[in-house]
């Protein structure tokens, strides 16, 4: 397949064609089109049929073939089909075309590779295995594109007006944003720049276009559509260490050893291919593991002490008489077929091997069913990688689904989705009160339902630290918000200053793993010298300290559709003196914290954006900074700009942390207001046993804090207290000098005494005032 070249609108026919239009609520609007002969568009995508909210825009498709959107109210047109040639077909294939106006800005593409804003770009959706597909220099210093996820989401930005277009077909999706073929301005063949559009090669037309306005009601409706990102289990926003090559209960008991030595906090502990018997899927190898016994005795250890091992599993199943995964796949008729209806072969690490055919509902429920056994060992989630899915040198055409009826590219791309899918209801299965965690290198529209991702086999470099966040970015803003690459990169050497620079950066990122390569150096935070440990172990406990605050961003997640990592123009509008869409090397986490990392090499200075009109409270030095204007910063060895937003009220676990034992029901709120403030801080807390779905019945604590100030003091008002969990205490952290803190809670007032204390976040320790511990309820 080629990778960088579409369809273009000189070689297709534009003509009228019946339409049906669909307003779903809340300003989503399906459009279907039939072409002149039967199409078909087997998109196993899981969508709401219905969304919350009231429509205010329409969409008309018009007697000349046009498409037009427009505002209910005040006829103002926010999208328009491309005069006279909007609707057109080339054989099998179909386009959608619509006029590029001065000032279109694109966002989204899911794991699109190339930079934050899309301009002048043109995409293919199609699911690769990276390593098998580009040359290692493009991997290691380009952009290669497309990558693992194939989500064709395409954001419209005009001015701080949004607009998205979801196309859901599983095939190779394109789209072109107002690209150059010629690479001549003046040149009269190439008109294409005037419009931009999106197609696919063959299948029905069935595109979702949702108005905003603003960006994050794009989003929460985008995964309303596609499905929110159901709360996972608390351990695995923890830390998490990986290596290709652990692959004994030796390998990872010395884990554990020595992250207790170092007293750095890690839930999870992964396996990558060498723990299995010659790489078949769902087997242990003996000689590491012993017996079954043996093997759930050494993973009930771990668990015990907070350690949960996470194995990859990969699609492929061994070619091997004898071998029972093999043997029963043939019985059943579940895996995928070649065009001489026999069971397609490709090679990947267990050599030849067959692929289950997650197009069949018995294959997912046969998958299933042997994950419900794998789950049963102890093991804690699973890492699904070469879902792409990854076949070696083989040709992808000759494998074929359905029972060899659908060609390959009707489920390429969503392959990972039928592998994510069956493997949640396995682990359900298995613990059926237990939050499943997945994590998947592939996905489709809808995964979000089921798996995390991460961004892929990256690179020790510093090229892959700088495209990690517009990378991430995209996919928050796609409809995938927990993800995150693996910190110091994955091939190649890493190097002391370079993880370290990883770990500032991505320490607050949805997911935190630190993965590395066979062969290549050694990337465990003591592996890496006396300074980098003591700065990344720094990192590592301040993220869980911050727990709680990133627990609450899932749980918005999870109840409204809540962006978790996210662009600056997602909570501050776009300004021709602050241009926050240019801006790719800064993001949000959740509204109330601002990083911006240093990601070049040898450089400790950059240039800082703080927008809105309230000011900034920088960790680095307890400084208040002014919002609305850019700041030089300098950070040093130990420091990463981090700021709180003015008006936040953030939770935080006590003191430092050195292990993974948390503790929600006891919290810092440190609040984020000045004496001279003259507006209030609100935010909702809320905490439950983090494991178990017991919170859905109503076991889960929740309160709501005011803040405001007041001749001098802080008055903090508790309501809506429900204790449905257990109690929660909470001790007040002041980043101003105030008189008092006066606590209210349930009509009574009590003024609280001050003491000092020493925080330190990101840079030196800060002074701040703080209260006792006060129990609520």
């Amino acid at each position: 397949m080629y990778f960088n070249k579409i369809r273009h609108p000189a070689n297709f026919v534009f003509s009228a064609r019946p339409a049906s239009v669909e307003n779903l609520g809340g300003d989503v609007h399906r459009l279907r089109l039939r072409g002149a002969k039967p199409w078909k568009n087997p998109s196993q995508a899981e969508l709401a049929t219905t969304i919350a909210g009231e429509s205010r825009h329409s969409v008309a498709v018009t007697k000349d073939n046009g498409l037009s959107l427009t505002e209910s109210a005040t006829g103002r047109s926010l999208l328009s089909g491309f005069p006279g040639a909007t609707f057109g077909t080339c054989g099998s294939a179909w386009m959608l075309q619509f006029r590029h106006t001065a000032g279109l800005e694109f966002y989204g593409l899911g794991e699109h590779n190339k930079g934050l804003e899309k301009s002048g770009q043109r995409v293919k959706f199609w699911n690769t295995d990276l390593w098998a597909d580009f040359s290692i220099f493009e991997i290691r210093h380009g952009h290669p594109n497309p990558m693992y996820v194939a989500i064709p989401w395409l954001i419209v930005k005009q001015g701080n007006d949004y607009l998205g277009i979801l196309v859901n077909h599983p095939g190779a999706v394109f789209m072109d944003l107002a690209s150059s073929f010629i690479w001549s301005a003046d040149n009269p063949d190439d008109r294409n720049r005037g419009s931009f559009y999106l197609g696919a090669p063959d299948g029905e037309p069935d595109v979702y276009i949702i108005v905003g306005p603003s960006l994050p009601e794009l989003t929460r409706k985008l995964q309303q559509l596609v499905g929110r990102t159901p709360l996972p289990p608390l351990w695995a926003l923890g830390h998490h260490q990986c290596r290709w090559g652990y692959a004994s209960a030796k390998d990872l008991q010395s884990l554990d050893r020595k992250f207790t030595e170092h007293r750095i906090p890690t839930d999870g502990l992964w396996l990558d291919i060498d723990y299995m018997d010659r790489y078949k899927v769902f087997t242990f190898d003996a000689k590491h593991w012993g017996n079954s016994t043996q093997l759930r005795s050494s993973l009930a250890a771990l668990a015990k002490k907070g350690r949960r091992v996470i194995p990859i599993l990969d699609p492929g199943v061994k070619v091997e008489p004898g071998y029972v995964v093999q043997d029963g796949g043939l019985k059943a008729g579940i895996f995928c077929l070649n065009p001489a209806g026999q069971p397609y072969i490709g090679f990947v690490w267990p050599g030849k091997t067959y692929f289950p055919d997650f197009s069949l509902p018995e294959a997912r429920s046969w998958w299933a069913a042997h994950v419900k056994d794998f789950a049963r060992l102890g093991v804690a989630g699973a890492w699904l990688d070469m879902n792409d899915p990854s076949v070696g040198n083989a040709e992808l055409d000759d494998m074929l689904f359905d029972h060899g009826r659908q060609p390959h590219e009707y489920y390429h791309n969503q392959y990972a989705l039928g592998m994510a899918k069956a493997s949640h209801e396995g682990f359900l299965a298995a613990r059926p009160d237990e939050r499943p965690f997945l994590l998947a290198r592939s996905a489709f529209i809808s995964s979000s339902r089921y798996t995390a991702v991460w961004t892929g086999d990256n690179v020790a470099n510093w090229h892959h630290l700088r495209t990690s966040i517009p990378l991430s970015i995209g996919l928050a803003l796609s409809g995938q918000p927990f993800n995150g690459p693996d910190v110091c990169g994955f091939a190649d050497d890493t190097n002391p200053a370079l993880a370290v620079a990883w770990y500032k950066a991505g320490f607050l990122f949805p997911f935190l793993r630190n993965h590395s390569m066979l062969n290549s150096r050694q990337q465990e935070p003591w592996a890496l010298g006396a300074s980098a440990l003591k700065i990344i172990s720094h990192y590592i406990r301040l993220r869980y300290k911050l727990l709680p605050y990133l627990y609450q961003n899932f749980i918005a997640q999870e109840q409204t559709g809540e962006a978790i990592l996210r662009p600056l123009f997602y909570d501050y509008a776009d300004t021709a003196a602050l241009p926050l869409s240019k801006i790719g090397d800064q993001f949000m986490v959740g509204r109330d914290l601002l990083q911006a990392p240093v990601v070049e090499e040898n450089t400790r200075d950059r240039q800082v954006v703080l927008p809105g009109a309230h000011r900034w409270f920088s960790a680095q030095d307890g400084r208040w900074l002014d919002g609305g204007r850019t700041h030089a910063t300098s950070a040093g060895p130990v420091e990463t700009p981090l700021y709180f937003r003015e008006g936040a009220l953030v939770p935080m676990q006590i003191g430092e942390r050195t292990t993974q034992k948390n503790d929600l029901g006891k919290i810092e709120l440190h609040c984020f207001l000045r004496r001279d403030s003259s507006a209030s801080a609100t935010s909702t807390y809320a905490f439950d046993d983090g494991l178990s779905f017991a919170y859905q019945k109503g076991k889960r604590t929740t309160a709501t804090f005011t803040a405001r100030v007041e001749d001098g003091a802080l008055v903090l008002t508790v309501d809506n207290y429900q204790p449905g969990f257990g109690p929660l205490s909470v001790q007040v952290m002041l980043h101003d000098r105030f008189q008092s803190v006066v606590f209210v809670h349930k009509g009574r007032r009590q003024s609280l005494p001050l003491t000092s204390a020493r925080v330190k976040l990101t840079g030196r320790a800060l002074s701040v005032k703080c209260t006792a511990l006060k129990k609520i309820g």
